[in-house]
């Protein structure tokens, strides 16, 4: 029976978080925003349920059960959970950090015919994300189409692979979602450095200026060039969204 109770009291707390999450307005940092209003109503039924499930338990309880919780019938993963739950309550959450980038590709895409296309905003929007621009980029076999473009981007500063092309650029990334963080994927674009101030890793910029393909690393890349730089503050959604 305690085993019983214990499970559905831990459902209660895991959907008490989610709830939790969601009125701080931080649930954006684990699960794409279409899904909010989903995960919010799931977390009420589910506490609902739960509290009619505890209440059922208590009240067919034999009444020649006399026993009481003990310490010792507690398994140390029961431990690891409260201390684990205990941890996201206490510690605000965080979105996934540069450190992240390096472990993960961002992926190619390869398109049988080439493509080229200036991205243009979507209604209602007056910006371009690093998502579009890098799978425009990919998709275009086109040596040097969009030299001169103007670009302008929103991202953070990732300096992990700096040892890859040399200490004259720096990396504007996104991670980009199409549910939750699990199946995240970077994106990022080579900023040229024509300043003295050095960005460290996470920090939020808007780069603004002009694509040019250059040898880097012995093969063509497209480099922003030009760059005005623009310091921001985290954004309330860090991550960009598949297909926007």
């Amino acid at each position: 029976m305690y085993a019983n109770l214990a499970k559905s009291i831990g459902g209660i707390v895991v959907c008490v978080y989610i709830l939790l999450l969601a009125w701080r307005d931080q649930l954006g940092f684990y699960i794409h925003p279409r899904y909010h209003t989903f995960a919010v109503i799931i977390s009420i039924i589910g506490v609902i349920l739960l509290l009619i499930d505890i209440m059922l338990q208590l009240k067919n309880k034999p009444a020649k059960d006399k026993s009481r919780i003990s310490l010792k019938k507690i398994t140390p993963i029961s431990y690891f959970a409260i201390i684990i739950l205990s941890v996201g309550y206490i510690f605000p959450p965080k979105p996934l950090s540069p450190s992240s980038l390096a472990q993960k590709e961002s992926p190619m895409i390869i398109e049988p015919e080439s493509r080229c296309e200036t991205p243009q905003p979507k209604e209602g929007s007056s910006t371009i994300s690093i998502n579009r621009w890098k799978t425009a980029i990919n998709s275009c076999k086109e040596a040097a189409y969009f030299n001169g473009k103007d670009i302008t981007i929103t991202g953070f500063v990732s300096n992990d692979l700096l040892k890859n092309y040399g200490y004259n650029y720096f990396n504007i990334a996104r991670y980009v979602i199409s549910c939750c963080t699990v199946d995240s994927v970077p994106m990022k674009i080579l900023v040229e450095k024509n300043f003295s101030t050095d960005y460290p890793d996470g920090t939020w910029l808007i780069v603004k200026g002009k694509l040019s393909q250059k040898i880097v690393n012995s093969q063509a890349e497209y480099v922003i060039t030009d760059a005005h730089i623009t310091k921001i503050n985290q954004p309330k959604y860090p991550y960009e969204l598949l297909g926007l």
